[in-house]
């Protein structure tokens, strides 16, 4: 099973980034080595719906750009609307 793992921004906690594990081009290693950026978690790549994250849509910014940059905000409410 492959993983993707998930930094969080220093500066904005909305903020995170992806990559995938054991992928050492150069923009990986740029994140995972980010004064900016903190390890927050692995995720498997199973095609299991999450949250705030697709894996799908990882995988096509990760082939394409080396990483995928996403927000996530979470508002807190006590009824649906």
């Amino acid at each position: 099973m492959t993983y993707f793992e998930i930094y969080r921004s220093l500066q904005n906690r909305d903020h995170y980034v992806a990559v995938r594990a054991g992928d050492h081009r150069e923009e990986a290693e740029g994140i995972r080595n980010s004064e900016n950026l903190v390890f927050l978690r692995n995720i498997p790549d199973d095609e299991n719906p999450r949250i705030a994250f697709d894996a799908e849509v990882a995988r096509e910014h990760i082939d394409r750009d080396g990483f995928f940059a996403f927000a996530v905000t979470i508002e807190v409410r006590d009824h649906v609307s």
